[in-house]
């Protein structure tokens, strides 16, 4: 049996109505490469032969994204541009620290 406190039936006092607002949740994702911080952002992909992709920003607004393709993985940062594409199949600090941490498959 349910009970109701004194005053609340009978006695003109109502409960007050409480408005819940829908929680509004903020997932963030920082990871730090060589003692730098970046925001970690999933990236929404448009050609067919990317299937995962990330964007990797920091502070001062420098932002890199990196993908993973049907090719393989890649990144727009210069080390990868210029010096480890198509030569290291680990690729750069980070396409590295993407796949350590999980987000991207590693390269067979």
């Amino acid at each position: 049996m349910t009970r109701v406190a004194p005053g609340w039936v009978g006695g003109g006092v109502a409960p007050r109505l409480r408005h819940i607002r829908p929680a509004r949740a903020a997932c963030r994702l920082t990871m730090a490469i060589n003692g730098i911080d970046y925001q970690v952002h999933p990236s929404r992909s448009e050609p067919a032969a990317v299937l995962k992709a990330y964007r990797l920003s920091k502070a001062d607004g420098t932002a890199y994204d990196v993908a993973q393709t049907a090719y393989g993985l890649t990144c727009d940062c210069p080390d990868f541009i210029f010096h480890r594409d198509g030569v290291d199949p680990d690729g750069c600090k980070h396409i590295k620290a993407l796949v350590t941490y999980g987000l991207l498959e590693p390269t067979e």
